[in-house]
């Protein structure tokens, strides 16, 4: 609720803000003669008005939602302000779609063959995502006066940004919807399906420059909005679903580690208590990405399935076709065969495809990392066993003897040269106990030395690298301590970047060991 709630209203809000633009620059109804599209019939000036309003409250509520993420205003205002004018504007255009329907039903007692436009569809859709913002915000606002969380979002700064890049590609959208609009003299309805089939690259070919001029700004405008949507899909994945995935796991292995903690026996060893620790790591890090494919693939199913079914309806094709349509348009083929050709098709078009895009990620996401990993896995077991003879050095060992190599060669050239009379540089031992304590903390200082170069060598080749039980082991008889594998002041507990750790832990070791040898001698 403190996360992915505002996620959700911060992605929502701009895409409503878009169809709310379509809404309030084209008329809601069109007249047609013998079923082809005549001319628009013109809104009264009260619908103008009060959509034009609509438009500033959506507006507003996304800006100081905006403004919260970024900081500049407090957490409390921009709830009252946010929530209050989603469920405001969506109000205003429930009311006026209520009144613009009688008018239309009036229309077809008269004789007249009319049909709603995009504009009017998209004045259903902009009034539905409104108030799914503000329910959401509401929402979150519960969790807060409960207690859950602070009186803030939280985000992370990379989060944030993700929210800003989102309405870069709603305003790219509806910018190229007005130039577009202008030079191929579409609806600007159809001019935002048109520049949504091309960023997306579907391509469907039922809209297409006719003109040099739209022909020459398709192609840097497809470009940057494909970049742009690139952007998007990425930090999408990497922020949304890992730091979600991150979250369940941290919270699933301290589950397990408190059911272990509980259950275990006080004659168990510390290393079984270490292994049994990894294997929690492992058991739940599985268990999730199997969980989040298991969830992606039914969501992106029903997804899928919902949307054939509503194109199959409003199109009047077989529910086989809608399906076919759909996947076809995700896949990015566009044939061509299938297209949306009423207004209210092409309104739900645009929104189910910028929804469709996230969904997707997800799905082949969680595929990755699961069923595509484990075919790479096992090639590459396989490739090992076939290839056995070809060569034994995999890329890992080869550049820990690259690294070994350049370091030893560098270390040489600028090797320190002791003088010959190192009298002077000796200091006299006067006893034997001198001597041998003077040797103990030589050896202890190489010792740390060497783990601290072991240790550097492992965060240039592998920064993901989780040391043994024995190399944990001797980092506790360094310290002078002993872990706790399975409590909560567990050095495993929660996932770590190894190498860096132990690397800090060594090097504060040595620091303090020469102090007190300074101390010491002097």
């Amino acid at each position: 609720m403190a996360s992915s709630f505002p996620l959700t209203a911060g992605a929502l809000g701009p895409v409503s803000n878009l169809f709310s633009i379509v809404a309030l620059a084209e008329p809601w109804v069109a007249e047609l003669d013998n079923g082809v599209f005549d001319h628009f019939h013109p809104d009264s000036r009260w619908t103008l008005a009060l959509n034009a309003v609509s438009l500033v409250f959506g507006v507003l509520a996304n800006a100081s939602l905006l403004a919260n993420f970024t900081g500049r205003v407090s957490y409390n205002l921009s709830q009252a302000i946010s929530i209050g004018s989603f469920y405001f504007a969506s109000i205003l255009l429930l009311s006026i779609i209520g009144t613009t329907y009688r008018v239309y039903l009036s229309m077809i007692d008269r004789g007249l063959e009319v049909e709603f436009s995009q504009g009017y569809w998209s004045a259903v859709i902009t009034a539905v995502l409104y108030f799914l913002c503000g329910l959401v915000l509401t929402s979150n606002e519960i969790g807060h006066l409960r207690g859950f969380y602070p009186a803030s979002f939280i985000l992370t700064s990379s989060q944030r940004s993700l929210m800003l890049q989102i309405l870069c590609i709603i305003v790219w959208l509806a910018g190229g919807g007005g130039v577009f609009a202008r030079i191929q003299e579409y609806s600007y309805g159809d001019a935002i399906y048109y520049c949504d089939v091309t960023i997306l690259t579907i391509g469907l070919g039922d809209l297409h420059p006719t003109r040099d001029l739209g022909r020459a700004i398709v192609l840097p405008y497809a470009l940057v909005g494909i970049l742009i949507l690139g952007l998007v899909v990425a930090n999408f994945r990497s922020l949304v679903i890992s730091s979600s995935r991150e979250m369940r796991s941290l919270s699933r292995v301290d589950q397990l580690r408190r059911r272990n903690l509980k259950r275990q026996d006080s004659e168990v060893s510390n290393e079984a208590s270490f292994h049994l620790m990894r294997k929690i790591h492992r058991s739940a890090k599985t268990r999730d990405m199997w969980t989040v494919l298991a969830v992606s693939v039914v969501l992106f199913s029903i997804f899928l399935l919902i949307g054939a079914l509503v194109f199959a309806k409003l199109e009047g094709w077989t529910y086989f076709h809608g399906i076919y349509f759909c996947s076809l348009s995700l896949l990015t083929v566009g044939y061509g065969d299938f297209v949306p050709s009423k207004p209210g098709t092409k309104s739900f078009f645009v929104l189910w495809s910028l929804i469709a895009v996230p969904l997707m990620t997800i799905l082949i996401s969680s595929m990755c990392d699961t069923i595509i990993a484990s075919v790479v896995y096992l090639t590459t077991k396989l490739g090992d066993l076939t290839l056995k003879n070809v060569s034994s050095t995999s890329t890992s060992d080869l550049s820990r003897v690259v690294l070994r190599r350049m370091t030893t060669d560098l270390e040489s050239r600028g090797r320190y040269q002791p003088p010959s009379n190192s009298s002077a540089m000796t200091r006299t031992l006067n006893t034997n106990d001198d001597l041998d304590r003077e040797n103990k903390e030589v050896d202890r200082e190489l010792m740390l030395i060497n783990a601290i170069q072991g240790i550097l060598i492992d965060l240039h080749v592998n920064r993901n690298k989780k040391y043994s039980y024995e190399e944990w082991n001797m980092l506790a008889q360094t310290l002078d301590t002993q872990f706790h594998w399975l409590g909560s002041d567990s050095p495993i507990r929660f996932p770590v970047d190894e190498p860096a750790l132990l690397l800090r832990l060594y090097w504060n070791s040595l620091n303090e060991h020469l102090r007190n040898r300074r101390r010491w001698e002097s």
